[in-house]
């Protein structure tokens, strides 16, 4: 049950919007009534408002996910916060309790930037990626201003996906959890570890796919255009000349990360000169 105050704090911040009538009161369509209910079901999961208008814009059902998500994100952190507590409770270390919450919540600043960059289903698939990463303390003055210069780039990019796209985006990252996060990073870890030898074992599957990229079919596909939206904005955003050497420099595991995926990548390009 929601009171009128906080009625008035919704209209406010745009999540329902009734008629004014000529002598000032509101009148409240049935859909007026029906969102304010899920607004009350959302507030009391302890969604925020932002994630309340992305929950109930998104027809997809991605709004939710990624505020679910979220939602995640904060619970992860309270939990790494309470074990910091009590280890500090047992060993006294102020200063690795400090060390450790700066960590935390630079982590949590980077993870929240990207799923607002990066759409929907697609923005946890990136997070996902990078949060493995960003467990290292920040302790030098390099590191720091890498911090700074990607909390800058992802405060400053917008990707912009036109809307069917987005919904073939969101069709395709659905699925997409930490455990299949998890999948694809130890597929990739096989990848890196011994190129030829995946490749080898990959054959059959990777020369079905690189026919189909060779192909009209994909060429006039959702994928293929999607894939240029994705080309152009690393291209033109910085991603690539910004972001990731950011990254790099901020996290020694992720610096090793690359350079191994780009030695991966050059001895593929030697067996698949077309492949990229």
């Amino acid at each position: 049950m929601l009171t009128r105050k906080a009625v008035e704090y919704y209209e406010e911040q745009g999540l329902v919007c009734p008629v004014v009538l000529e002598n000032g009161y509101r009148d409240f369509s049935r859909a007026d009534v029906e969102r304010l209910k899920k607004i009350a079901v959302l507030r009391r999961l302890g969604l925020s408002v932002r994630d309340i208008r992305e929950a109930l814009d998104e027809r997809s059902g991605a709004g939710l996910h990624g505020a679910a998500y979220r939602k995640q994100l904060e619970i992860d952190d309270l939990k790494s916060r309470q074990e910091l507590a009590q280890k500090l409770a047992r060993d006294y270390d102020w200063e690795y309790a400090r060390q450790q919450l700066d960590t935390l919540e630079k982590k949590q600043s980077v993870l929240e930037r990207l799923m607002s960059v990066f759409p929907g289903y697609y923005g946890k698939f990136v997070s996902l990626h990078f949060a493995q990463y960003l467990g290292e303390p920040i302790t030098t003055n390099e590191q720091q201003e890498a911090f700074n210069t990607l909390m800058a780039f992802l405060d400053s990019v917008d990707l912009a996906i036109p809307d069917d796209l987005r919904e073939y985006l969101d069709e395709i990252t659905r699925g997409f959890d930490t455990d299949m996060a998890a999948s694809i990073s130890d597929n990739l870890n096989k990848a890196i570890q011994n190129t030829e030898q995946y490749i080898e074992d990959n054959k059959e599957t990777l020369e079905q796919y690189m026919a189909f990229k060779d192909s009209d079919a994909y060429r006039q596909s959702s994928a293929y255009r999607l894939n240029e939206v994705f080309t152009r904005f690393h291209s033109e955003s910085g991603y690539y000349d910004i972001f990731i050497p950011a990254m790099q420099r901020l996290s020694r595991s992720y610096r090793t990360y690359y350079e191994a995926m780009q030695e991966a990548n050059r001895v593929f390009l030697h067996l698949y000169p077309g492949g990229q």
